[in-house]
């Protein structure tokens, strides 16, 4: 496995972003150096630092620069993470490919509903029968990990990278319309994931 002090990665991200903070909680989680570097996502893009823009194909955050390889979305971003560290990647090939699974499911589902659920609960308004919408179907979602985790400390049994991904927008625990507590396993869960060494609130790793 790598040193990772003989590595050199820049990760940029931005405070209210859940995909930003996902690569930016594994590295502080695993102890991996990194270079932390936060971007005004409302500050037009011809406006943002030079550096990042030359990185930024896509103009998003987040962007990982490691010896020079750009990497972006937080997804790829944690796989190459999770293949050059090992960190959190499961004991066996048959977890890491449940590693992934959870990930794509949070992308399509945790990780769309409750961004979005909460963006319009505290920052916007949106048409009454879309913000029904995703009250549901963060309901439903919340009610799949409650479930998952009846038995389970963590979803895959030991701590992975999967328990990250899929917390990591739910860590941010300021949606003013969802109570997490309602959700008891999902809550012990989060706990859990916020005991481990390292861990930082959001707004607080992606100052």
């Amino acid at each position: 496995m790598p040193d990772s002090g003989t590595d050199t990665i820049v990760l940029y991200g931005s405070t209210q972003s859940g995909h930003s903070y996902k690569p930016r909680l594994y590295m502080l989680l695993a102890g991996i150096e990194h270079d932390y570097q936060h971007i005004d996502i409302f500050t037009p893009h011809g406006e943002r630092p030079e550096a990042f823009r030359k990185v930024a194909a896509f103009g998003e955050v987040p962007v990982l620069v490691h010896n020079g390889q750009v990497m972006a979305q937080s997804n790829a971003i944690l796989l190459h993470l999770m293949r050059h560290f090992g960190k959190f990647s499961g004991s066996s090939e048959t977890q890491l490919d449940e590693i992934t699974t959870w990930l794509f499911w949070e992308a399509n589902r945790i990780g769309r509903s409750y961004p979005n659920h909460r963006y319009f609960h505290k920052f916007a308004t949106c048409d009454a029968g879309l913000l029904n919408w995703f009250d549901q179907t963060v309901r439903a979602d919340l009610d799949r990990l409650n479930d998952e985790l009846s038995e389970k400390e963590f979803l895959l049994g030991e701590f992975t990278a999967a328990d990250i991904y899929c917390a990591a927008y739910l860590l941010y625990d300021d949606n003013p319309a969802i109570k997490i507590s309602e959700w008891s396993n999902v809550q012990h869960w989060l706990n859990r994931v916020k005991a481990l060494s390292g861990w930082k609130y959001p707004a607080e790793a992606l100052a």
